[in-house]
């Protein structure tokens, strides 16, 4: 397969707008009501030694990606059955990336045009961006990432007298058990969701830090998605924030600045549309490497139409409505995504410590 670079810059605009991804729109867990916020904080902050570790695998092994790593370590047959489960993953979670954009158009912005017929525009974009490489995705996020902070910055600064700062009053009403709970929801989605990027990491330049590009991208997502969590609390207030599918252009439409200034919202859905555009072809991006990969193709291009196409046929039917796509984003995914995140990256780190503690002690040996 052809080696594509792309720079730390670049690197980093993909990974925070692949994390911020749906999320932007569709908000975050709202069990612990008016402190959701924090739980968007601690979310952050227990997602960085899992960050830490994917960071190490790029230092242990340098210029392979997940599908590389996974088979040195673990052998030809097991390597290529778990990286089998990650291409399920990644091709899954963007049918659920491209079905969050179908529910939106059908609920909010296209309501008479059936939910395929946008998710085909976007699925067909993001096949004819993955065919021109991960090197033209990286310099379109770099534009669409400045694009996208600078329409959240002047929704925030136009929603600033609508702002109600009673509402983060009282703290914690409902216990820490909320809080806790959809701090381990956010965890999983979205921050801990950039182990798709891992399957990214051959594509890192020579000079680039997974660290750097790791940690940068949590901070830059992390305060994305706060200001937006906290401009809809303050703006909508905690219950009529709870019965809100896609909050984010809720609170952006009550906007209005003397009368002349409104219609916001339709800014607030095209970052929307960027971030799911973004999220969705670097899905099919890991996916077609990875089926290149376990396979061995000799391009992950040949494979990017079939999947594609496949990927937006799943995402017509894959939640019957919008009430069971919003339970299964914040109650069963973070059980359902915990093994991909978390167990097998953690195990997949600690065999190739052993291995390269090995690898060291033969090479002492024989030198003695």
């Amino acid at each position: 397969m052809n080696k594509e670079m792309i720079p730390t810059g670049h690197a980093i605009s993909i990974a925070v707008l692949f994390t911020v991804g749906t999320s932007i729109f569709m908000g975050v867990p709202e069990e612990s009501g008016n402190s959701n916020w924090i739980s968007v904080l601690l979310a952050m902050v227990l997602v960085v030694p899992l960050l830490l570790i994917y960071a190490r695998l790029h230092l242990i092994f340098p210029g392979k990606d997940l599908f590389d790593m996974l088979i040195a370590v673990f052998g030809k047959v097991i390597g290529r059955f778990i990286s089998c489960l990650y291409i399920w993953y990644a091709f899954h979670l963007g049918a659920l990336v491209l079905n969050v954009f179908g529910e939106f158009s059908k609920t909010v912005a296209l309501t008479e045009t059936p939910m395929l017929a946008p998710m085909l525009c976007l699925g067909l974009l993001g096949v004819w961006v993955v065919k021109s490489g991960i090197e033209v995705l990286g310099r379109s996020a770099k534009l669409l990432l400045l694009f996208t902070v600078a329409v959240e910055i002047v929704i925030l600064t136009l929603a600033i007298s609508k702002l109600e700062y009673h509402h983060f009053l009282p703290l914690f009403d409902k216990g820490w058990h909320p809080v806790v709970s959809d701090t381990l929801g956010l965890f999983s989605f979205p921050f801990a969701e950039i182990v798709i990027f891992l399957g990214a990491f051959s594509s890192l330049s020579g000079k680039s830090s997974a660290k750097k590009i790791l940690l940068g991208n949590v901070l830059i997502s992390g305060v994305v998605i706060l200001i937006v969590t906290l401009r809809n609390l303050l703006m909508l207030g905690p219950e009529v924030l709870s019965g809100q599918y896609f909050p984010s252009y809720v609170s952006a439409g009550r906007i209005n600045v003397g009368d002349f200034l409104t219609r916001i919202e339709a800014s607030s859905a095209v970052a929307f549309v960027i971030t799911t555009f973004i999220k969705a072809s670097v899905c099919l991006y890991v996916a077609s490497i990875g089926l290149a990969k376990v396979f061995k193709l000799k391009s992950y291009r040949s494979v990017v139409l079939q999947i594609g196409l496949l990927m937006i046929y799943l995402a017509d039917f894959v939640y019957k409505d919008i009430m069971e796509m919003q339970y299964f984003s914040y109650h069963i995914y973070k059980i359902y995504a915990f093994p991909f995140q978390v167990i097998i990256p953690l195990v997949l780190w600690i065999c190739a410590e052993i291995k390269v503690s090995k690898s060291k002690n033969k090479q002492v040996a024989s030198q003695q």
